[in-house]
């Protein structure tokens, strides 16, 4: 009997890690996904205009993503600028905004 429960341990310590691995590369597999959608829509939009922005809100539309994912994937990406748009009464942010840039991205 005690070698079946080392046995068990031994083969649920191995599932263990195999369950967690693959949980790591979902994961990993996810976070590219969306900044690859970002990218790719942002870089299509820039083809057809240069010069157009698009806030979080146009982008939790159009690519069906949270706010959370869009700025998360746009920390992740090399291409994705951030700018952001002023209120012109208090001069406080009111928004973010976001497009393709070629190169790395300038820091925010």
């Amino acid at each position: 009997m005690e070698e079946w429960l080392r046995i068990c341990a031994n083969i649920a310590s191995i599932l263990t890690s195999i369950i967690a691995a693959g949980a790591s590369i979902a994961f990993w597999a996810n976070r590219r996904s969306r900044r690859m959608r970002l990218e790719n829509y942002l870089k299509a939009k820039k083809r057809k205009s240069p010069d157009e922005l698009f806030s979080a809100t146009r982008l939790m539309a159009d690519l069906g993503m949270t706010q959370a994912e869009i700025f998360a994937a746009s920390f992740a990406s090399r291409h994705v600028a951030r700018d952001v748009r002023k209120d012109a009464s208090t001069g406080f942010a009111a928004e973010v905004l976001f497009q393709y840039q070629d190169g790395p991205a300038a820091p925010s």
